[in-house]
């Protein structure tokens, strides 16, 4: 591990974000009082009572919403990687289903002695190309592609589906967001 990985434990979905979260939290094996932050992705237009679901989360921890939870997961990933935070929590928040991935960066995997299932390897606003250079992979070495708005949600399909190939690269994108991941 570098101190440039930012590692997914732990992904879930559940019809109710307070349930995503709380199960995401316990299949991690996370005290939940380490999480740090949460980002809500609005991956449908809809509001939200932050507030609300992360009392009924159990978690005292700050919250921010932003118009996807791909680039709410970006942001969980620079949080890790510049030292701001250790344990991170994104929701993908849709009508009927909220996907929870619980994000930890090098020193919380250590620390705690956690399994991940796999590592954002590389993340781009520029496209696939900046992606793909940027993790020193290319396009065919990329098992599994998901594209859509619904960002969380297609990183769990993705992981899904590296795991039942035994596959080590994945990706999501929406529009010229990329991120690369690679199964662990």
């Amino acid at each position: 591990m570098s101190d440039s990985d930012a590692f997914i434990i732990s992904i879930v979905q559940r019809a109710n974000p307070s349930e995503a979260i709380r199960q995401v939290i316990d299949d991690s094996g996370i005290d939940s009082s380490r999480v740090q932050d949460v980002i809500f992705g609005l991956d449908e237009s809809m509001l939200i009572h932050a507030d609300k679901i992360l009392s009924a989360s159990n978690l005292t921890c700050s919250a921010a919403a932003v118009s996807s939870s791909l680039r709410g997961t970006f942001f969980a990933a620079q949080s890790i990687l510049s030292f701001d935070a250790d344990v991170l929590i994104v929701v993908g928040i849709e009508t009927l289903v909220s996907t929870a991935m619980l994000l930890v960066s090098p020193d919380a995997v250590g620390r705690w002695n956690l399994m991940p299932r796999a590592r954002l390897t590389a993340r781009s606003l520029n496209g696939l190309e900046s992606a793909l250079k940027a993790a020193e992979i290319e396009l065919k070495n990329v098992a599994t592609t998901k594209d859509g708005k619904r960002g969380a949600a297609l990183i769990k399909e993705a992981i899904d589906e590296l795991e039942q190939k035994s596959a080590r690269w994945g990706m999501v994108t929406m529009n010229e967001l990329a991120l690369l991941i690679e199964r662990i």
